[in-house]
């Protein structure tokens, strides 16, 4: 297996900084219409508390209320369904990985087990909760490793060998 890992890796390129970045850009473009339906419906009624006493309304005072509470988790549950929907399907890759040429596979670059892909989209909130570092850090290693590919052991490659 390390052998066969050694010759897939020589074989092909790990996706960079830049164009995870944009990938993920895309994404959240792709779920932005989502995520602004479920604030508006579920977590409308505090923006307009705000504006009607005449405070500034910011993220902050709205993530503090109940409501703003459960919109996050459901937010985060949407991307976590996401995210593992489509790295687990055929593509490997989200839309917005897809339109970038990227793929997420194993260390062999194989497909993910569903069980793997929701781990990884799970990790991914654990990435995003170190405001940024966990991918940060694919600038500095030379697989290109996030946090999340670090502790599900997947990669994320250019292009797919068919």
């Amino acid at each position: 297996m390390i052998e066969t890992q050694k010759q897939y890796s020589s074989l092909c390129q790990y996706a960079g900084f830049w164009v995870r970045f944009f990938a993920g850009l895309l994404d959240l473009i792709f779920l932005l219409p989502i995520f602004i339906i479920l604030v508006y419906y579920f977590g409308f009624d505090d923006f307009q508390a705000f504006q009607a006493s005449g405070e500034s309304f910011s993220y902050s005072s709205f993530s503090a209320s109940e409501e703003g509470k459960s919109v996050e988790i459901i937010m985060d549950f949407l991307s976590v369904i996401y995210l593992s929907y489509f790295v687990a399907g055929k593509k490997q890759a989200t839309l917005g990985k897809r339109i970038m040429g990227i793929y997420v596979g194993n260390l062999n670059g194989e497909k993910l087990t569903w069980k793997k892909s929701l781990c990884r989209a799970l990790a991914c909130l654990l990435t995003s909760a170190t405001l940024g570092l966990g991918f940060i850090i694919v600038i500095f290693t030379k697989e290109k490793i996030a946090l999340h590919d670090f502790i599900c052991k997947t990669r994320v490659f250019h292009g797919k060998l068919e």
